[in-house]
């Protein structure tokens, strides 16, 4: 055997010891403190002396797992620097997003490595978010890509919703390594750091400034990572047509390149007919790690990128140092020392991604490849992108299986072998590469006509969304790795996890409200039986970005939601009815009251089974003091009640108290307008006397909601708790007909630890 001895001796740990020790690291995720894991020290002698291995491995990953996240708690940013100023110097190393508002303001986002902080005990972050604010005709002052950058910093709390039917902001955080938000204050001092890919990178981006279109959008999403032009409705396109992931760089990219370039190292080779040798391959899998290697660094190196590089590299080991054992074996090595050296990689989409496809094509038999085998294996792509895509991100497509078996090889055989030829000659012939990326934009263009002829047919029923669980998921993915090695046991997996994956009959349903963690706005289901009522859809903007999208739509999924029985929108600001128009052109709507719909009318009353609802201020239409407007509800079952005011301020509160009296004694009070100093009177406390006071608010929010005066007016009334989703997450409210109310948290006492808020 040949190549380093110590490498050599760990190729031959065992594939099943090496899942273990990986199982070991996911199970050290679910620990609300992380110490606990640390007990598995206790079971090792036990495991060891009867020889289970396999246990011993998982224990080991446990223990591993647990320690890494302990070391990780103690370096997490301490509350007391939220809102601090601090003189913070780093390196920007994502390309900045710019977004212009209708009022002339520009929001400049970007990824920044932090390489020194002025403040000791601000000083454990490492990667931040930042976010900078400012005029237009400011542009030259904003972020700059692989620029150092120095100046004083206010440190911001990272967006961090929670609610059931979507994944937890801070699973998307710790993934990528982000750990804090700050946002500039004065002036930034920038300097270039004269790297050559990242220059190179940010010559052709300038030099493609004036190309526009949706063809040259996909060249500069291939070639160089950069996916700012693309709106909003081409990624919806995309994500109807199931090839979001061509133009998303992940291990596909780098695994399908590789081994074009690999077959195309061979192919003077095959020409010749010159026998094969260990040297040819050899030089083959080198030369196609270098090309790949290159692509991963120019289209900006980012973690997925090169966690999926280095996958490909540890799969290819084996061969280049002639050890006795396969691709997959080193593949599973190099992920189980990613694991022990960050577990919470495991949290975020881009890891499964970027595994499942190196996977893929490790297993892949490169020797007889042809037609079928290519055919083969993209299908095999598809079948398991979707089960990962229905997890991560609650759809996949139906049309998945015929656009990807036409996209994927156009985009990896043709657009980016033409893109890379054309990067090669941009100094020597800038015309020449100019023609070749234009011929890869009009491709893309060809293929998009196709694919807008099939949306028109099919888009109504292009899409699947459902709420895979993770047990199904695991399942359905063991089921896909043992496909080809045990049938039988990949069948097993596949019908436990169909019959786990039926849905929820909602008319079994029990009665059930839920206050939705939507950040500065409102938006809560109440279901009673098989019917459902929203009231508010939470922020929106008029054309972009919605919590109804992110939030409320997959919620109706993870429950079973097909239709919405009465919809209110309390009034017309936007962070109660912003996702008014995506609920529409989504689930069918029976009737809809306040802004948008009918009036709301005073003293309207409808019960469902044992639960009333009573309408007790409107109409929701009114533009000028609409506030005072708000659509307010008052909901009874025999057990409990519950008040949600809307916006209404204190004036309007008191006129309640003369008006509707005993009739305000509630179980759970939802603070009107988030907790505002304005609101939240007295009176109505007085009144109502309830036992939780709830808050819909968005962490470290700018308008200081809930007010610390009404904090405290509601927490010097010993009975009453206030309870906060910027905080909480979520907050499920059981409405059976019982006379304590059962409020349950997403964020409780027993989350994960890296859910934890500071």
């Amino acid at each position: 055997m040949t190549g380093l001895p110590f490498l050599s001796s760990i190729s031959h740990l065992r594939e099943r010891y090496l899942a273990a020790l990986c199982s070991g690291v996911a199970a050290s995720l679910i620990f609300s403190e992380p110490g606990w894991g640390l007990l598995g020290l206790l079971l090792v002698p036990f495991a060891i002396y009867h020889r289970t291995w396999a246990l011993v491995a998982f224990l080991m990953g446990l223990v591993g797992g647990a320690t890494n996240g302990a070391i990780w708690l103690s370096h997490q940013l301490p509350g007391e620097c939220l809102g601090r100023e601090v003189s913070l110097t780093g390196r920007i190393v994502t390309l900045p997003r710019e977004q212009l508002f209708a009022t002339g303001q520009l929001r400049v986002t970007a990824e920044m490595e932090v390489t020194h902080v002025g403040d000791a005990l601000c000083a454990a972050p490492k990667r931040v978010k930042v976010t900078q604010y400012i005029e237009a005709e400011e542009v030259g002052s904003s972020l700059r890509y692989n620029t150092h950058v120095h100046g004083r910093w206010r440190f911001k709390p990272l967006v961090s919703q929670i609610n059931p039917g979507s994944l937890p902001d801070q699973a998307r955080w710790v993934s990528r390594g982000i750990d804090a938000a700050v946002t500039p204050v004065g002036q930034l001092i920038q300097t270039p750091l004269h790297q050559p890919i990242p220059d190179f990178r940010s010559r052709v981006l300038a030099g493609w400034a004036d190309r526009q279109g949706e063809g040259w959008a996909a060249m500069r999403a291939l070639l160089l990572g950069d996916t700012r032009s693309m709106s909003q409705g081409e990624w919806r396109d995309l994500r109807h047509l199931g090839v979001v992931h061509v133009l998303v760089i992940s291990g596909l990219h780098i695994g399908l390149l590789a081994s074009l370039s690999f077959l195309l190292f061979q192919l003077p080779r095959r020409l010749m007919r010159i026998p094969g040798d260990g040297g040819g391959m050899a030089f083959a899998s080198v030369s196609a790690l270098i090309v790949t290697g290159c692509y991963a660094a120019l289209v900006g190196a980012t973690f997925p990128v090169m966690r999926a590089y280095l996958m490909l590299v540890a799969a290819q080991l084996p061969q280049l140092f002639g050890w006795n054992t396969t691709g997959r074996h080193g593949l599973l090595l190099v992920i189980s020392a990613m694991l022990l050296w960050d577990p919470r990689i495991m949290l975020g989409a881009s890891f499964w991604l970027s595994a499942g496809a190196t996977w893929l094509l490790v297993c892949m038999p490169w020797q007889s490849l042809g037609i079928r085998s290519l055919i083969a294996t993209q299908i095999k792509m598809i079948a398991l992108m979707a089960p990962m895509t229905l997890f991560w991100f609650g759809e996949t497509s139906v049309l998945g299986l015929a656009t990807n078996l036409v996209v994927v090889p156009v985009v990896t055989m043709i657009m980016v072998p033409l893109g890379l030829v054309g990067l090669l000659l941009f100094d020597a012939a800038p015309t020449f590469s100019e023609q070749l990326w234009w011929c890869g934009a009009q491709l893309w263009l060809l293929v998009r006509t196709c694919f807008d002829w099939i949306l028109g047919c099919c888009r109504y029923w292009a899409v699947i969304t459902a709420n895979l669980g993770m047990l199904q998921f695991s399942l359905g993915l063991l089921a896909l790795l043992l496909w080809g090695e045990s049938r039988r046991y990949a069948s097993i997996a596949f019908l436990i996890a169909a019959l786990f994956s039926w849905p929820e009959n909602q008319t079994a349903a029990r009665h059930l409200m839920t206050l939705l963690d939507v950040g500065q706005g409102l938006a809560l289901v109440v279901q009673v039986g098989g019917r459902t009522l929203i009231y508010d859809t939470g922020f929106g903007e008029s054309d972009g970005f919605t919590q109804a999208e992110k939030v409320l739509l997959p919620y109706l999924t993870h429950r079973g939601v097909e239709r919405i029985d009465t919809l209110v929108i309390s009034h017309a600001d936007r962070d109660h009815s912003g996702g008014l128009d995506v609920l529409r052109g989504a689930v069918p709507i029976g009737r809809h009251l306040g802004f948008g719909g009918e009036p709301c009318r005073n003293g309207e009353r409808w019960v469902w089974g044992s639960v009333e609802f009573l309408v007790i201020n409107g109409p929701g239409h009114g533009q000028q003091d609409r506030n005072d407007g708000s659509c307010g509800l008052l909901i009874k079952t025999p057990g409990l009640s519950v008040l949600i005011p809307g916006d209404v301020s204190a004036a309007r509160e008191r006129q309640w108290v003369r008006y509707w009296r005993d009739e305000l004694a509630v179980s759970i009070l939802v603070l009107a307008h988030h907790g505002s100093r304005t609101s939240s009177s007295h009176a109505l406390l007085k009144w109502a006397s309830p036992e939780w006071a709830l808050v819909s608010a968005g962490r470290g929010n700018a308008f200081g909601h809930p007010h610390e005066e009404v904090v405290e007016r509601i927490t010097r009334r010993e009975q009453t708790t206030v309870l906060n989703t910027a905080m909480s997450g979520a907050i499920e409210i059981n409405l059976a007909e019982r006379n304590i109310p059962e409020l349950t948290p997403a964020r409780g006492p027993r989350a994960p630890y890296w859910l934890k808020l500071p």
